[in-house]
């Protein structure tokens, strides 16, 4: 399946050359080049990425609370999250994290 044309592919800014009148076939296109390491980042395997969906107020509360507190808000969220699991019966993130550690 081929990837859709740009909508503003075609557009020419006032006082810019016009593109190409030969619209590009998709073999000649170049390849989005993909980075084989992101610079800066260390590889965490023990890690999940995770994103929820929060709605825009409950957001900006969890801002306020971690500006007040001078923290992230992904600290914040895992403290509830610590909240839940040990409301369940489940050891705390902090033991959870110090049993992956070998």
């Amino acid at each position: 399946m081929s990837k859709r044309p740009s909508l503003i592919g075609g557009l020419t800014l006032p006082g810019a050359e016009p593109a190409a009148s030969k619209p590009e076939a998709p073999a000649e296109r170049a390849a989005p080049e993909v980075p084989a390491k992101q610079a800066g980042r260390r590889p965490r395997p023990e890690t999940v990425h995770t994103s929820i969906y929060l709605p825009r107020e409950v957001h900006r509360r969890l801002r306020e609370i971690a500006f007040t507190r001078d923290v992230k808000v992904h600290d914040v969220i895992m403290e509830g999250i610590d909240a839940a699991l040990q409301k369940h019966g489940h050891p705390s993130v902090e033991a959870l994290k110090g049993d992956k550690k070998g």
